[in-house]
């Protein structure tokens, strides 16, 4: 075998070992960022940024069958951060719209009219009020009979368990 066929065979091999270190990084790095995605959520996190809060918020509900259409952040006029959610989502072809609040206080009777005024604004034929704390008595009683979900911090929980079990 010559020099020339030796440099050859040479470069062939470097290239062929440099293209597998090449796919096991991509591959690596895939790998992590797929368990990034679906680490289960830091639930302390969830309360204290608006935005990892809403994009746990996309993959709860997408694990729990729905198609997140559009999605909406709105300010806390006192905080100045995004504290609550709307998102537009579509399940077994029905529509709903979701108030998704990083509350602390209990959600009232107050709450839930206006949501009620407000769902009865939109082309949506139900929807969802959820909470990280809870619903207060009056405001369960309100929602009897209404085409409105309520979860609280603790039903919350209850899907993050199910779906990271």
């Amino acid at each position: 075998m010559d020099v020339e066929t030796t440099w050859r065979m040479i470069g062939l091999l470097s290239l062929t070992a440099a293209a597998c270190l090449a796919a096991g990084l991509l591959s690596m790095l895939i790998a992590a960022r797929r368990r990034r995605q679906l680490a289960r959520p830091d639930w302390p996190r969830m309360l204290a940024d608006p935005d990892y809060f809403r994009q746990q918020l996309v993959k709860i509900f997408r694990a729990r069958g729905y198609t997140v259409l559009r999605w909406w952040a709105f300010n806390d006029p006192i905080e100045r951060q995004p504290r609550e959610v709307v998102m537009a989502l579509q399940r077994g072809g029905q529509v709903y719209a979701a108030l998704c609040g990083r509350w602390v206080i209990p959600i009232t009777s107050e709450v839930v009219t206006r949501f009620e005024n407000a769902l009865a604004t939109t082309q949506a034929s139900a929807g969802i009020l959820l909470t990280t704390s809870h619903f207060s008595e009056a405001a369960l009683d309100r929602a009897r009979g209404l085409p409105v979900e309520l979860h609280d911090g603790e039903h919350l929980q209850r899907w993050i368990d199910e779906i990271w079990a």
